[in-house]
């Protein structure tokens, strides 16, 4: 669990499984789709209890639970299968007695691309799975009021539901692919990143947003906090806890590291690390001086490595640490140093 490649072995083991259950089952369902772990079946009720015991015998750490329709009906992911009279079957959309209808509100701080894609999300899903044309059209009211309680115009609808011309490719456009310059994802904000789009679209280059700052990720928190010295990928800030003849020392350093922030600062330390500017502040110019693990600020959590470079050296220029011999190692252009004051840095 946790590899990118377990969903693909778990549907491979899975499709195996079903090819052995299914063949050598003593009643054998009429159908078997699945789903990742969802199935939908048709046999007979009498041989259900013995089919779901024959799928449970096959292999110790997989169990196999079933529901019977309930009046005609089984729910199955977000489709619901009604058995009419004449035996045909119905289908429709189907939703938890705990649903609420909340989607993301018009008026959050979202590309407009994202909300519209919202619309067509649900509508595709109505035209795409419903089968009776008056359950089509209930289906589109139940949406469309459910969009006017999250805030969508009806200008917003009916712009993301109109259906597209057919696409005509002309010589432009030909001409257009070639002098595609690739693509760029920026963080959005609201305001700004509409005008950066225009801006870079009219060089050739695509644009895509992303949300940065979240309501579930100020407010989630599903892991237990991990210790300051046991958090990697971070950007720090050692200041001195010594003395001098003047007073408290105010020689500081800013760094960076992959590992975790007690390993590097350990690495800090040690007398033998030499090439540490920190080592040699307290081991050969200022013998007796001393720095603590709970004074080191973590400046900025990154996991990318070329990403946290740029982040070092921004620190290291907006705060002038003392005992930095050099801007980091990446080398970030003057052009930036208007912008990059204490101030500005540690407030963003």
């Amino acid at each position: 669990m946790g590899s990118p490649v377990s969903p693909i072995v778990c549907n491979l083991y899975l499709e195996h499984f079903e090819q052995v259950a299914i063949s050598s089952a003593p009643h054998p369902p009429v159908w078997w789709y699945r789903y990742v772990d969802d199935t939908h079946t048709k046999l007979k009720k009498e041989y259900a209890h013995e089919f779901t015991e024959h799928l449970n015998s096959l292999d110790p750490d997989i169990k196999f639970t079933f529901e019977s329709e309930e009046n005609g009906s089984l729910a199955f992911l977000d489709t619901l299968t009604v058995v009419q009279e004449d035996r045909s079957i119905r289908v429709k959309i189907y939703r938890k007695p705990t649903h609420t209808d909340q989607y993301l509100n018009f008026q959050s701080d979202h590309p407009l691309d994202h909300k519209l894609g919202v619309i067509r999300t649900l509508f595709h899903r109505a035209e795409t799975i419903i089968t009776d044309p008056k359950d089509l059209e209930e289906e589109k009211v139940h949406i469309t009021h459910a969009l006017k309680k999250c805030g969508y115009p009806t200008w917003a609808v009916d712009k993301a539901t109109r259906p597209k011309p057919p696409r005509q490719i002309n010589s432009k456009q030909c001409q257009s692919k070639h002098t595609n310059r690739g693509i760029v994802v920026l963080p959005y904000v609201k305001g700004l990143s509409e005008g950066l789009r225009r801006i870079f679209n009219a060089h050739g280059i695509r644009t895509c947003f992303k949300p940065t700052r979240t309501l579930r990720s100020l407010l989630v928190s599903p892991k237990d906090k991990t210790p300051k010295g046991g958090k990697c990928g971070v950007v720090y800030h050692i200041p001195c806890q010594g003395q001098n003849i003047k007073g408290p020392c105010k020689e500081t350093y800013v760094g960076e590291t992959e590992r975790s922030l007690k390993t590097r600062f350990n690495e800090h330390k040690r007398p033998s690390t030499i090439s540490s500017e920190v080592s040699q502040h307290l081991h050969i110019e200022s013998p007796g001086h001393s720095v603590s693990l709970d004074k080191v600020k973590i400046l900025d959590t990154e996991s990318d490595f070329v990403a946290r470079g740029i982040k070092e050296a921004i620190y290291i220029r907006a705060l002038r640490p003392s005992l930095n011999r050099d801007g980091g190692r990446y080398r970030l252009s003057n052009t930036y140093d208007p912008l990059l004051t204490e101030s500005r840095v540690l407030s963003a």
